[in-house]
């Protein structure tokens, strides 16, 4: 086994069960080590996916191979992210500042939104390439057009949400007003109304 993945494996479990025992004990700071360990193990394999551009968390080296360059990139920033937000998680949660950082983010979620949205992005590129290369009339009608199809309207999902964070992050008052304002968008009444 790799010595890396060993200690991102490692790190992940370790956090885990951390994060349970500070629950099961009634331990708020063993529950946020245990977020903290789980994001620092996945920020790892992240950052080894983008330096190596190799797949992270892999037992053995020649493992994933068919993922290697583009796709292992993609799913090192997704991975970084993910452990990133983790580890602020965890900070936020030891600092006692959860509720007023929630609050603050349900008031302006563009950081939310442009997070999310670069997820969607990423996993939607990852559906949309062909890594194990297999060809065939077969696989591409069954498999590779209906994966390709979801994978582009994830995309477009993704997309979505990075434009409507940069438009709350730049324009908050006019975002403001389109939320307020989407729910009589979208209501159609049920039956006329009478005179």
């Amino acid at each position: 086994m790799r010595l890396l993945a060993f200690i991102q494996f490692t790190t992940v479990m370790i956090g885990i069960i951390a994060a349970i025992a500070g629950h099961f004990f009634a331990l708020p700071k063993g529950v946020h080590l245990g977020v903290g360990l789980v994001g620092a193990g996945i920020a790892l394999g992240g950052l080894e996916s983008i330096v190596t551009r190799r797949m992270c968390f892999r037992a053995w080296d020649d493992k994933y191979e068919a993922y290697a360059g583009t796709p292992a990139l993609i799913a090192g920033f997704m991975a970084l992210l993910v452990g990133t937000v983790l580890v602020a998680a965890a900070y936020v949660l030891t600092e006692g500042l959860w509720n007023s950082t929630l609050n603050y983010l349900m008031r302006r979620p563009a950081p939310v939104l442009i997070a999310a949205g670069s997820l969607l992005l990423g996993a939607g590129v990852l559906m949309m390439l062909n890594p194990q290369g297999r060809s065939g009339l077969a696989w591409m009608l069954l498999v590779r057009v209906p994966r390709s199809l979801l994978g582009f309207l994830v995309v477009l999902g993704g997309l979505a949400g990075i434009g409507l964070g940069a438009w709350e992050w730049l324009e908050p008052v006019a975002f403001d007003r389109f939320v307020k304002n989407l729910p009589q968008q979208f209501s159609w009444p049920i039956a006329p109304k009478r005179r």
